[in-house]
């Protein structure tokens, strides 16, 4: 082991000599080093590289964290501000759609029991607004945004849920507009109301169910809404009738026509022609006898033979 180390010991110590020849007068330089020399320059180079190397690894780590917190930081503020947006719009729509239920008379059933004005911010908005007032949206916490993002969310559903109940409704109002009836069902003057009357024929006194609407035979009968046709036959003191069901409970009656232009079943529409003005049955003359019934009982039509049908129904359903 020692002979091994004193040859280590004269090998290290071996001088290396470097000459420079230049390309002119001037004369050669010389330079001698020993090896041990040589190998101390040679790991103080590399170990001078691997430390820069590695500190400016350190430099480069620390700026793309930097530029990275400043881009999530962006990312937060423009997240913040969207939602800002969505809210604004939120709340545009909750005008609305209020706006749209203050001119269809439609309240939920929650504003009918508290009608009073209610609300304010959270907690949370107020350290969001502070944040904001401060320039630091970019400081939200995970927990802020989730809870800004699961708020948002709730209140959208509620907006689709009001949505759904205003087009329920309208689609509901123009079923019924359709189903009322809400014109004359054919020209003439009226001969007799609804109420006791004498009869024409017996002279008893009698509960007139309808009004009779008289002119010249064969006078067009129209359907006064839409429904489908339930009866249309030679019935008892109606002579030719139609039974049209309108649906929602509504059924109007046309009887003693001279003809019958309908089939049971049949889809009719509002105005479409059904059956001709007659004198069959118990009758004096050329007369139509229109009832309408809601629910099974006979109620006054001359109410409905006006433009607000709307207000004509409103006052059946609160009987």
């Amino acid at each position: 082991m020692k002979k091994i180390l004193n040859v280590l010991r004269r090998e290290l110590n071996r001088g290396l000599t470097f000459m420079v020849i230049p390309h002119n007068t001037i004369k050669p330089l010389r330079l001698s080093f020993s090896l041990s020399f040589i190998l101390f320059i040679i790991f103080m180079w590399t170990g001078l590289t691997l430390w820069a190397g590695y500190i400016a690894s350190q430099h480069i780590d620390y700026w793309r964290v930097k530029s990275d917190n400043s881009l999530m930081k962006l990312k937060v503020v423009f997240f913040a501000q969207q939602v800002k947006k969505s809210r604004e719009m939120l709340d545009q729509m909750k005008e609305n759609d209020q706006n749209i239920r203050t001119l269809l008379d439609l309240k939920s059933k929650k504003a009918i029991i508290e009608n009073e004005g209610q609300g304010g911010p959270s907690p949370v908005d107020a350290n969001i607004l502070t944040k904001a007032l401060d320039g630091k949206l970019y400081e939200m916490s995970q927990v802020e945004i989730f809870n800004q993002t699961s708020a948002l969310w709730q209140e959208a559903k509620q907006q689709i849920d009001s949505y759904r109940e205003i087009v329920n409704f309208v689609h509901n109002q123009r079923a019924i507009y359709k189903a009322v009836p809400n014109c004359w069902p054919c020209v003439g003057k009226i001969t007799a109301g609804f109420g006791y009357r004498e009869h024409p024929i017996f002279h008893y006194q009698e509960f007139h169910a309808g009004v009779d609407i008289a002119n010249e035979k064969s006078t067009p009968v129209y359907a006064t809404g839409y429904g489908t046709i339930k009866m249309c036959d030679w019935q008892s003191g109606y002579g030719r009738l139609i039974v049209l069901d309108h649906g929602y409970g509504y059924q109007t009656f046309y009887g003693h026509l001279s003809k019958i232009l309908v089939n049971q079943g049949d889809k009719i529409k509002r105005g479409q022609l059904i059956g001709l003005m007659g004198n069959t049955g118990t009758s004096t003359g050329n007369h139509l006898h229109y009832e309408i019934r809601y629910g099974q009982s006979p109620i006054n039509p001359v109410p409905f033979l006006k433009k607000d049908i709307f207000a004509v129904t409103n006052l059946l359903t609160k009987r």
